[in-house]
């Protein structure tokens, strides 16, 4: 069994047993590994503390029930493991930045410490071979797009870390307000898709955050428009069974399979793309499915 197989069986019991007490003992055991071995392997491989990790989690699973439910705050905390209303609130707090009572109050929307999938890391299949894992279907193709496409939309500036932070997703407000102003904008394609995209800016740190849908070539004054030229791509396409799931947890790791596994797998870093990437959301009903588009720059050879 690889190191990284152990821990994902302890992930995989632990959510199965979020509910319940779970001791670091436990967990090491369940993995066949000392307990030293465990922790150490467990805090490289997902990026917190055995004990980060689990507190992350419950929160993650009670989040729901507080706009499902008017339970009590307090029963809510007391079913998933959390011996206080106090308790609960302080780490809710701790890792979204709002309390409970505020996020059961307000429309935000909240990005979760993800249950990972380690294989996503450890798993590398050819071009335009799909890749089942965690729920959704996943393949790498390379692609040619032989006439420009045009994007007509809003943009904002945002701090870079938005892409991939735990906490208030405020990028979902430029989302917002580009289905407020969908219909008024003139040249934007019947049916045609919408996209987002990031865009490295001038200001470091900082990214263009663009949200829009296919239009004619024409610019218009009052909207941004996002062009992707003609040329050559790589496109990381993923399929879940509802748009939810696509959207909240498959968007992310799809994200980090492609950049950080299957990219750099194939020799391809950072610096060898154009400074933006794509996510075209191209069916978001039946089948809902999205591709992530990324250029490599002039010259970069196909593997």
């Amino acid at each position: 069994m690889h190191a990284w197989e152990a821990i994902q069986n302890s992930i995989d019991y632990a959510e199965e047993n979020i509910k319940e007490k779970l001791t670091i003992e436990e967990l090491a055991k369940v993995s066949y590994l000392s307990i030293y071995y465990f922790q150490k392997l467990f805090n490289r491989l997902v990026g917190k503390t055995v004990n980060e990790y689990i507190k992350a989690r419950r929160v993650a699973n009670a989040k729901p029930f507080l706009k499902m439910t008017d339970r009590r705050i307090a029963d809510i905390a007391l079913e998933y493991g959390f011996s206080s209303h106090a308790t609960f609130t302080r780490a809710f707090k701790e890792i979204y930045g709002v309390t409970p009572e505020d996020y059961r109050k307000k429309d935000l929307l909240l990005t979760d410490f993800l249950k990972p999938d380690l294989s996503l890391y450890y798993t590398m299949v050819d071009e335009s071979v799909p890749l089942l894992v965690d729920d959704m279907v996943l393949e790498v193709t390379y692609r040619s797009i032989v006439e420009t496409e045009y994007y007509t939309g809003i943009s904002r500036q945002v701090e870079s870390k938005e892409m991939n932070s735990v906490g208030v997703n405020t990028l979902i407000e430029l989302w917002d307000e580009f289905h407020k102003q969908k219909m008024s904008i003139p040249n934007l394609l019947t049916d045609g898709l919408v996209i987002d995209c990031f865009k490295k800016d001038i200001v470091p740190g900082k990214v263009q955050y663009f949200v829009g849908g296919s239009s004619d070539h024409q610019r218009l004054a009052e909207y941004t428009q996002f062009k992707l030229e003609a040329g050559n791509y790589y496109v990381c396409s993923f399929e879940a069974e509802n748009f939810n799931y696509l959207v909240e947890d498959a968007l992310y790791k799809a994200n980090n399979y492609f950049f950080d596994t299957w990219l750099k797998g194939h020799g391809i870093g950072m610096e060898d793309m154009a400074p933006f990437l794509v996510q075209k959301y191209v069916n978001v009903t039946d089948d809902p499915k999205v591709e992530i588009w990324i250029k490599p720059k002039k010259g970069l050879v196909k593997n």
